[in-house]
Formats: structure tokens, sequence, C-alpha cells
């Protein structure tokens, strides 16, 4: 069972993603960490789990070119014997398109020797990739009506 300062782990990952600090959510994460997000990521490349502090890096800059993140809220949040729970609320601009999107999701976090192993993300996915079509949809309207076309 970790200890209370070693679950914080989790609490200060979500606290630096509201802040907007990449670099310090990737430093509480494990080298091999296990990030796991249920929406299909072939549908939703921004959205997609992923194997590895790096790759973990690639799917969260992917998310930060596509969205602005308005805000990042975390509503609930409970220490398990062995992992940390959240209930989290984001709003997104789409960058290309400026369509909006709230999410409300839940998180779950397991922490070993201070780092985040193993997180797990779990949204509405027919929500979320009902979202990724719309904007797909009027990314290729926008280009359509582009004068260079």
């Amino acid at each position: 069972m970790p200890a209370d300062d070693e679950r914080s782990a989790f609490h200060n990952a979500l606290l630096a993603w509201a802040a907007g600090d990449l670099e310090h959510v990737l430093a509480l994460l494990a080298e091999d960490v296990v990030y796991v997000v249920n929406v299909d990521g072939t549908k939703v490349p921004y959205a997609s789990s992923a194997t590895g502090r790096e790759d973990v890096r690639r799917r969260f800059e992917l998310l930060l070119d596509t969205f602005v993140v308005d805000s990042y809220t975390v509503e609930s949040l409970v220490h398990e014997p062995d992992f940390s729970r959240a209930a989290v609320v984001g709003n997104y601009t789409h960058k290309a398109t400026g369509e909006r999107i709230r999410l409300r999701f839940r998180m779950r976090g397991w922490v070993e020797n201070g780092l985040l192993t193993r997180v797990e993300e779990l949204h509405d996915a027919a929500y979320v990739e009902a979202f990724a079509r719309l904007v797909e949809h009027l990314q290729a309207r926008l280009s359509s009506q582009s004068p260079d076309c």
C-alpha cells in the first residue's frame, strides 16, 4: 500500500496539467508508465493510450498542438488502498475550428516509488469520438472553402 506522500504524485500530476506544466507532469511518470485511455486512438490520436514516458509525451504534445486547455479542474480526489481516483472536468478549444468541448471524466493512478506507473482516463468514448468526427468534418469544409483550392 503506497504511503500518502507517495500517492500525492497522482494529485501533483493533475495539478501540474491544470497549470500547463507538461514537464512536471512527465517528471511524475515512471519511465515505463502505462497510460490507458478508453477512446479509440485510431479515430482520436490525441486521446490514444500510450506506453512509456516518451510515448505519453508525444500524445500530450499532440493534444496541446490540437487544443487550447481553457480549464482543467479536479472535482474530487480519493486515495484508495492501492490507487487514487479523481473526477475531472476539462474545457478545451479545438485550435483549427474554434469548437469547444467540455469533458467530465474519471482518472485512476497507481504509484510506486513516488512515480505514476499506471494511469487510466475513463471518458464517454462515444462523445469524444463524435467530437473528433465533427471537427474533422469542419476542417474539411474549411479547407474546401479556402481560396487556394
